[in-house]
């Protein structure tokens, strides 16, 4: 039963220092309860989180799940799959990490809250982690908390917020980037910040938690509307029959540093927009940021027109050519802790293209809902064999393969390279024979 349960739990020889739960099922859950365990904090961790038993450094998703494994085993992380499996009324730190993004997100949010406020005990602390509209930890965590705990909030519980989004970035960097925190009382936002310092190494603290929660739509909406702008300018550039990686480097000589690569697709950024967008409860019209939106979300009809030309470059129509995709970099929305097949393939496919996918670093097995006519292989080189258009979406070169004369030596010929990461050089793909594109540098036409 689920009572058992818990009591097994709560009866370990650890559990007397096990103080801290962290619960949710957003990627953000388990990435701290890996480096709270790493910073050996006993810690209990309530999602949908599987271990692994391969290491792979530099990718932080595989690489927490790695860690879980190994902290399960060593018993300094205690998981279950539901947080009513948990000791709450014996646990003195809860930490909960969601995004109030969409009303089943939020529901899932608040029925956690609900759960935990159940179990409260006196003189615990409460904190909320994620993405939400200014007013919500107060007016619908704070409420919740107080109304099924019967406990006062800065008085008999603390509450906290922290603004965290993981955005894709290293284990390492989303360590190191600095964290607010924020809540109801000094002696809430004392604790909370000490127990957070064990793992993020610097912290800024406010009484202020309105504040705190624009502050964390703020940095997301920036980067999103920032790539809205890429795409718009590398647009401008196309038409204008300029290489817009010449025009960003003479840009960023001038001083305008935050321009670069122009994003293909909206990340986790894009939970921000959303949020801002649908918190629109004062009248407040955000015409920059859902111009920003469908400018990003344009950007797969932009993928799509690029791999057209190319072909027709070629001589070809994308019915059965044969297309390679090397890499998933920016090509999927990482909207949670699954990876999920980027929409390109399925579009490829239903317009009756032959897909190749070389995922690069991503374990297949971790691509929910793959089609099965869409070959899997593991080298480059198998990849792009016979293939009339290569779409290229690496985070860094592989050198070993990514060689534009042995891409050429393999492809069909005429061939077509679509570089949307940048990782190759124009002129060596065309010096072997290949035409090049990406986005800004102009999709050859027909």
């Amino acid at each position: 039963s689920r009572a058992e349960r818990a009591e097994i739990l709560s009866h370990n020889s650890q559990d007397a220092t096990r103080s801290l739960a962290i619960l949710g099922s957003q990627p953000e859950a388990l990435l701290m309860a890996v480096l709270f365990a790493e910073a050996r904090v006993h810690t209990y961790l309530a999602g949908p989180f599987e271990g692994s038993s391969e290491r792979s450094l530099g990718r932080a998703w595989d690489e927490a799940q790695w860690l879980l494994s190994l902290h399960r085993k060593n018993g300094t992380i205690r998981q279950a799959a539901d947080v009513r499996d948990l000791p709450l009324s014996d646990i003195e730190d809860i930490v909960v990490a969601g995004h109030a993004t969409n009303q089943r997100e939020t529901g899932d949010l608040e029925r956690v809250v609900r759960d935990v406020a159940k179990n409260l005990q006196k003189n615990s602390n409460l904190t909320f982690t994620g993405l939400c509209r200014p007013g919500y930890t107060l007016e619908t965590i704070g409420e919740t908390v107080r109304k099924y705990s019967g406990l006062s909030i800065g008085s008999e519980v603390g509450l906290c917020y922290s603004p965290l989004l993981w955005n894709g970035e290293p284990l390492h960097a989303f360590r190191e980037r600095p964290a607010i925190i924020a809540g109801i009382g000094d002696k809430a936002v004392s604790h909370v910040q000490d127990v957070f310092l064990r793992i993020f190494p610097t912290m800024t603290t406010t009484s202020k938690v309105n504040a705190a929660e624009a502050a964390g739509l703020f940095t997301p909406i920036y980067r999103d509307v920032v790539g809205a702008l890429q795409l718009e300018l590398a647009n401008m550039c196309e038409g204008e029959r300029v290489d817009y990686s010449d025009a960003i480097d003479l840009c960023k000589a001038f001083g305008l540093h935050n321009l670069g690569v122009p994003r293909t697709t909206p990340a986790r950024d894009a939970l921000a927009s959303q949020i801002a967008i649908s918190s629109n409860r004062n009248g407040w019209n955000s015409h920059l940021i859902r111009a920003a939106r469908r400018v990003n979300e344009h950007a797969h009809t932009q993928i799509l027109i690029m791999i057209k030309n190319a072909l027709a470059r070629c001589g070809r129509r994308m019915r059965h050519s044969r297309i390679a995709v090397l890499g998933l970099h920016g090509l999927r929305p990482s909207t949670g802790a699954r990876h999920e097949p980027p929409q390109i393939l399925q579009t490829l496919e239903r317009r009756g293209a032959i897909v190749s996918l070389y995922p690069g670093e991503i374990p297949v097995a971790s691509l929910n809902g793959l089609a099965e006519s869409i070959t899997v292989e593991k080298t480059i080189s198998k990849a792009v064999q016979r293939a009339n258009c290569a779409l290229i979406a690496l985070e860094r070169p592989v050198e070993t393969e990514l060689n534009p004369q042995r891409l050429a030596s393999e492809m069909t010929r005429p061939a077509a390279i679509c570089d949307l990461t940048r990782v190759m050089e124009a002129s060596n793909v065309e010096r072997a024979g290949l035409f090049y594109t990406s986005i800004g540098r102009g999709s050859p036409e027909a």
